[in-house]
């Protein structure tokens, strides 16, 4: 009878379970510790450089040059572009930084405040250079709380003090109060020459107009409010020439007197009213 060998029979259960280990063929242990400094050294490395590059004064922007800009506007504008390059990124770094610097998010920035004909930005060394072609400020609009300029077509150019007088542009007040933000229409360019015809041929005869008031939401309510205290209203559809020579005519026939005149009203082709 052949001798059972336990020992042998051990080993072989070992070795089907994958428990046994050759002493003379040890796997060979993982050291984590180099690729561990690898990356805390890259991690070190890529700190000090965004550092360096957002930091180092001769990357920074510090001079700022606009032509094209008129004298009253240029503060403004001046103003507004040093708010875009003090903004921060991480708490630490601004828009002063040469590779935080965007021509394009300066432009949006802008176009909040100002509307533009043309406005090119370029950087050259540590200097923000901007070409700037403005639009025309031709009239006043004012709504209940702000005041703003605006071109002959109609768009809000800038948003002005409330006191602040630029050469005498004639003055639109917004009956309705709506709100306005920079680049909006207001009106048609060819309502605009109608109604500063209109008050040029009125300023001939020699009624002097304070403001020219406008309800949007009635359609043809156009009111040039005079100086006298009296309303002119017309229709900016209609020939000015010929509303300013019934306004002359009623004037010279049947209203001697117009310090109780509360309004003229020339909306209705021959018919005229007045109170």
């Amino acid at each position: 009878m052949q001798k059972r060998n336990h020992f042998q029979r051990l080993q072989q259960k070992r070795y089907s379970r994958g428990a046994y280990r050759n002493p003379y063929f040890q796997a060979k242990k993982l050291n984590y510790s180099v690729p561990i400094f690898g990356a805390s050294a890259a991690g070190v490395l890529t700190i000090f450089l965004i550092v360096y590059f957002f930091s180092y004064p001769s990357f920074a922007l510090t001079r700022v040059e606009i032509t094209g800009l008129e004298p009253s506007s240029n503060q403004q504008m001046n103003d507004a572009i040093h708010a875009y390059l003090n903004q921060s990124h991480f708490f630490f770094f601004h828009n002063t930084n040469r590779f935080l610097f965007s021509e394009k998010n300066l432009k949006q920035s802008l176009s909040k405040n100002f509307a533009f004909d043309q406005l090119d930005i370029h950087v050259k060394k540590q200097t923000v250079f901007l070409s700037v072609k403005e639009r025309t400020s031709d009239i006043i609009w004012k709504t209940s709380t702000d005041t703003y300029l605006a071109d002959l077509e109609g768009v809000v150019t800038q948003k002005i003090d409330l006191n602040a007088t630029h050469k005498s542009l004639p003055i639109f007040i917004d009956k309705n109060a709506q709100p306005v933000n920079i680049g909006d229409h207001l009106l048609d360019k060819d309502q605009i020459q109608h109604i500063l015809a209109f008050e040029q041929k009125i300023t001939s005869q020699g009624i002097l107009i304070n403001e020219v008031q406008i309800d949007t939401q009635i359609g043809k309510w156009i009111g040039l409010k005079t100086m006298q205290g009296y309303t002119i209203l017309f229709n900016p559809a209609d020939d000015p020439q010929i509303q300013s020579d019934r306004l002359k005519t009623l004037l010279q026939d049947t209203i001697k007197d117009t310090s109780k005149l509360q309004y003229i009203d020339l909306r209705f082709g021959d018919h005229v009213y007045y109170k």
